[in-house]
């Protein structure tokens, strides 16, 4: 401690007096203060009733008064805080200046990892073309050959209808071919019918004319034949005379065989309207000799 300089100042030491009296005046009153307020109990009396008393009648309490509502205080405006400057924010510290071989290292650096980046870019698309042209191909080969398949069946399908189409042509002209034959042996068979019909009945026209024939003008010709032409009515009567298409060579033999056609009608005919129609116009190859 300096008591050279507390020496010099004046009042100091009478004010420190002063602080150390008015601690022990505050301590003394504190001490008789409670020792003042503490007072000895004092004796308790005590009453005993034989009966207690009536209880006194309680009058209700008066109604309230009514309170008229104070009118509203409005607060008063809070004073106009003092505007708060902002601090403008402190500059960034320049950044360290690089050294021209490390960011040349780094730039370098960057941009090989970014042509790396591109590279795998433009694989990744390369091998998803690939991939998707594969994919394409094998589409295509599945529909090329899903095409083809069913080519083939609609042309087996198209040679079975084909083959059924012959088939069944074939079966038709087979049977065509046979119907023909059998109409062709049938008419053969009934021209052949018909052509006996034909030559019986000529041969019963012949039969009776040649019983109608004077034979003595053709007696000396031999075994002449003549042939002559007649028009016929169904009841086997002659339209008109009939004539002479190829003579005997005896003019008295041709008139003795025309006299006898007349002679003899009626001719003998088939009862077949069919068969009638060729002897509609007979012509007869007669032979009056035999």
């Amino acid at each position: 401690m300096n008591w050279t300089a507390d020496r010099d100042e004046p009042g100091k030491l009478a004010s420190g007096v002063l602080a150390v009296a008015v601690h022990i005046a505050f301590f003394a009153l504190l001490v008789l203060g409670v020792s003042w307020q503490h007072h000895a109990p004092g004796p308790v009396e005590v009453d005993l009733w034989s009966n207690l008393p009536p209880l006194p009648q309680i009058k209700p309490p008066p109604p309230p008064p009514k309170i008229e509502p104070k009118p509203e205080v409005k607060p008063p405006p809070p004073p106009p805080q003092p505007k708060v400057e902002a601090k403008p924010k402190p500059a960034p510290e320049p950044k360290p200046v690089a050294k021209p071989d490390i960011a040349l290292e780094k730039e370098k650096q960057e941009k090989a990892r970014r042509e790396r980046e591109e590279r795998e870019k433009l694989e990744a698309v390369k091998r998803e073309q690939v991939a998707r042209a594969e994919e394409k191909k094998r589409e295509e080969a599945k529909r090329l050959e899903e095409a083809k398949k069913r080519e083939q069946a609609e042309q087996q399908k198209l040679a079975a209808l084909e083959r059924e189409r012959r088939e069944k042509q074939e079966q038709i002209e087979r049977l065509r071919r046979e119907q023909e034959e059998a109409v062709a042996r049938l008419r053969q068979q009934q021209a052949s019918a018909q052509a006996k019909m034909v030559d019986e009945y000529k041969r019963r026209i012949s039969d009776k004319i040649r019983r109608y024939v004077v034979k003595d003008p053709c007696a000396a010709l031999g075994n002449p034949e003549i042939v002559f032409e007649a028009v016929l009515l169904p009841d086997g009567n002659t339209l008109q005379p009939p004539r002479i298409k190829r003579s005997s060579g005896s003019a008295a033999c041709d008139d003795a065989v025309l006299r006898a056609v007349i002679r003899a009608q009626p001719l003998p005919l088939p009862p077949d309207p069919v068969l009638m129609a060729q002897f509609r116009e007979l012509n007869l190859n007669f032979r009056p000799n035999e």
